[in-house]
């Protein structure tokens, strides 16, 4: 009887400075992970080592790593780039003779190390600041660029393996103030403090740029899961909902000197604050729809210049808070589904149409995260968590327009389930 299908080959290209690249195509196990909402994404693989030491030897810390995978049933069968990261972690097994390894993406460094101490721009974009080169990423983290205002499509192509599409480049957006990294934050921390008031994620792509970009929801789904008594392509599935970061209102401070202002008016402390407001809309039973009370988040940003920009943080942090609130985790027993273009593989940053009457569930998720695994023992399989669409972005200006708040009961209009006591 043979075992769980292992239809999915993974093949592997390391390289380190001053060796030759090293190409393995017999990877004994292997899991990988995409997130859109994470930086640094990592892929593990387990390899059969030699009892001589120089399979690990291959294989140090710190070495690039591209991960292809293929399936006959997708890309026509051709090997797609999934992956390129550096090496961060290894286990090996003397008496199992396997080498347990985890790459991570590029986007690890940004994480992992602290920036560059009160390092200050000054009279730049953020486009500008996070560019290769402009003196803020250190050269030595290997990425190839920067990409903006893609909606992320060249990335979904080349996880796809469709056809690469051209990028106009674009530089983002206004021209900060000043941008300065400050005791014991990370790149990441100084990069993303002001991506978020430009209404961008920032993420890195398969093939190692850094990436400024907002969630395209307009586009038809690509994606079609159920588990019902017509049709079930789910092995199990898994409902969470919070109430901690759903909330009813939220409002930003900021502070700001008027021109020729030196200081606070002793008399009124709050003659400088600028105050940005967010609501949800009332239920027919006159209580906030999100919940049936109030439940208030105020926070403090200090760079908020004008009460536009509170409002449009405001905006973000109320839409954000929805969309940590509620998630969907499903299982699935292999690593593509098939459409009518042929085969595609489970990939984050899509869309799908959900089906699942058992936990109340029906209609359009955002893809956040796919974990492709292939095991020995259980085969090809994958977990999905799927997200409520439209809250990824507030009314910022993007591309350079004034912030527009948009109406909070439209928002929740496009939400499946919200407002209905589930």
């Amino acid at each position: 009887m043979s075992g769980p299908r292992q239809e999915t080959r993974a093949f592997l290209e390391v390289e380190y400075p001053g060796a030759k690249p090293w190409y393995i195509d017999e990877v004994k196990e292997f899991v990988y992970v995409s997130d859109m909402m994470a930086i640094g994404d990592t892929c593990s693989f387990t390899i059969v080592a030699d009892s001589k030491g120089e399979t690990l030897r291959k294989l140090p810390l710190g070495a690039l790593v591209r991960l292809k995978l293929m399936h006959p049933k997708v890309n026509g069968g051709r090997w797609t780039l999934k992956h390129l990261g550096r090496i961060v972690l290894r286990d090996a097994s003397l008496n199992a003779g396997t080498i347990q390894v985890v790459s991570a993406d590029l986007g690890w460094h940004l994480t992992a190390c602290c920036g560059p101490l009160y390092k200050r721009f000054r009279g730049l974009k953020l486009g500008d600041i996070v560019r290769p080169g402009a003196g803020f990423i250190d050269p030595t983290f290997g990425f190839q660029g920067v990409r903006v205002g893609d909606a992320n499509l060249l990335n979904r192509r080349i996880k796809q393996g469709r056809a690469f599409v051209q990028v106009e480049q674009q530089r983002v957006l206004d021209v900060l103030n000043v941008v300065q990294c400050e005791p014991g934050e990370t790149f990441y921390d100084v990069l993303t403090r002001y991506a978020v008031r430009e209404n961008l994620l920032l993420s890195v792509t398969a093939d190692g740029f850094i990436q400024l970009w907002n969630p395209d929801y307009e586009r038809a789904p690509v994606y079609s899961f159920e588990a019902s008594d017509v049709r079930s392509n789910i092995t199990d599935a898994r409902r969470h909902d919070e109430a901690a970061s759903r909330y009813s209102e939220v409002t930003v401070v900021g502070e700001a000197l008027a021109l020729g202002v030196q200081m606070n008016d002793p008399n009124d402390p709050n003659a400088t604050k600028r105050r940005g407001h967010y609501r949800a809309p009332l239920g027919s039973n006159g209580l906030p729809s999100t919940l049936p009370f109030v439940h208030r988040l105020t926070a403090g940003d200090s760079e908020m210049l004008d009460s536009a920009m509170a409002k449009a943080a405001a905006e973000w942090r109320w839409k954000r808070g929805l969309f940590d609130s509620h998630y969907v985790e499903i299982d699935v027993a292999d690593h593509y589904q098939l459409a009518g273009d042929g085969g595609r593989w489970l990939e984050s940053d899509e869309l799908a149409d959900l089906k699942i009457p058992g936990l109340s569930l029906e209609g359009r998720y955002y893809v956040q995260s796919v974990a492709c695994s292939s095991t020995v023992k259980d085969g090809d399989t994958a977990k999905i968590v799927l997200r409520w669409p439209h809250l990824l972005s507030a009314a910022y200006g993007v591309w350079g327009t004034r912030p527009m708040l948009s109406d909070p009961a439209d928002t929740l209009a496009l939400l499946p389930g919200v407002g209905e006591g589930q």
